[in-house]
């Protein structure tokens, strides 16, 4: 009797002393409050940086932060504010205690890749070929018929002959849409664009020849008016050219105003 009341007991101040430690509040808490805002790079071209801020702790005070670009640390801070210059697919920050950090607080910022997409100059003569794409809510790039006038809202671009890339404003003989959006050629490759050409200083424009293997920058503007904060921007690969047909390979950044490129 006397082994079995002492095994119960002892039992009880077991599940009592785990109960303790499972409820004890971190003593590295995250930071809050996590907020960010679209800024020039460091050559003052619109969307090229980000602005990260946030807030302290409300119980703690932790000695530095950490800003990380897809696990790459950047300089630590003391403040609540940091500028990135350097694209990528995801801004983690920490609060620092001496030797520890608290878990990550993230901001989004991954393009979203359309691996293949097939298009047809609006002279191939099968109405079954799509000539045209746009970016939906979700960033994926869908084709679109130009012939069938109940998807003029949704194009961002039609392939006219040649092969060449069209912004639907261009569209005779009236346009597809409002939209203005333009092309730029880049100079590296598919997988190194990380930041698509500024709309400054770029070499943007509303039809663009198409070459084998030519990449480009894309930059969609809904109101026709230049660079703000409410256009959108991605990047395309030409994987193949047949007759009318082109192949892409596209990612989209969903961010408004952000020039990276940067796949997730």
């Amino acid at each position: 009797m006397k082994k079995w009341v002492s095994l119960t007991a002892l039992l009880l101040v077991a599940s009592f002393a785990f109960v303790i430690v499972g409820c004890e509040p971190t003593d590295t808490p995250p930071v809050t409050n996590l907020n960010f805002d679209i800024v020039d790079d460091t050559d003052g071209n619109p969307g090229g940086g980000i602005k990260v801020t946030w807030s302290a702790p409300a119980d703690a005070t932790p000695d530095e932060y950490v800003v990380s670009v897809d696990d790459v640390d950047q300089v630590a801070v003391d403040g609540t504010e940091d500028y990135v210059y350097t694209a990528g697919a995801e801004i983690a920050v920490y609060a620092v205690y001496g030797e520890e950090r608290s878990s990550a607080e993230t901001l989004d910022f991954g393009a979203v890749e359309t691996p293949t997409l097939e298009v047809w100059s609006v002279d191939d003569p099968d109405p079954e070929h799509p000539s045209a794409f746009g970016f939906g809510a979700n960033g994926t790039a869908a084709p679109y018929a130009v012939s069938v006038e109940a998807n003029w809202s949704s194009i961002d671009f039609y392939i006219a002959a040649g092969p060449v890339l069209v912004s639907p404003s261009d569209h005779l003989p009236e346009p597809i849409n409002n939209e203005e959006n333009a092309s730029s050629e880049e100079n590296t490759t598919y997988e190194d664009l990380d930041i698509v050409a500024a709309t400054g200083v770029g070499n943007y424009l509303t039809g663009r020849d198409l070459t084998d293997n030519g990449l480009y920058g894309l930059w969609i503007d809904p109101t026709a008016n230049g660079y703000d904060e409410g256009d959108n921007f991605g990047k395309a690969v030409v994987t193949g050219i047949d007759g009318d047909k082109v192949t892409f390979k596209l990612a989209y950044q969903k961010v408004a105003g952000l020039r990276w490129v940067v796949v997730d």
